[in-house]
């Protein structure tokens, strides 16, 4: 594993550049997501993650959600 480069981010977290091999690529994302960010990291993580993604595309920011009903049949007696 070789670490290329870091970077803070705007809340404080650093963020490390890593160069890892095939086979140890899935082992160290695992690792990342699940052992070294707290669920609340998470969320945060991937709403960053969303909107880098939206802003290539062209986007200002995540688009608002449809709402999702849901119809429950009963089943005829």
């Amino acid at each position: 594993m070789m670490e290329r480069g870091s970077a803070i981010d705007k809340h404080g977290r650093m963020w490390k550049a890593k160069v890892v091999s095939l086979a140890e690529a899935e082992e160290e994302d695992f690792r990342f997501w699940f052992e070294d960010l707290s669920p609340e990291d998470r969320v945060n993580s991937v709403d960053s993650c969303l909107i880098g993604c939206l802003k290539t595309r062209g986007m200002d920011g995540t688009p608002r959600l449809r709402r999702v009903f849901r119809i429950v049949k009963r089943k005829w007696r």
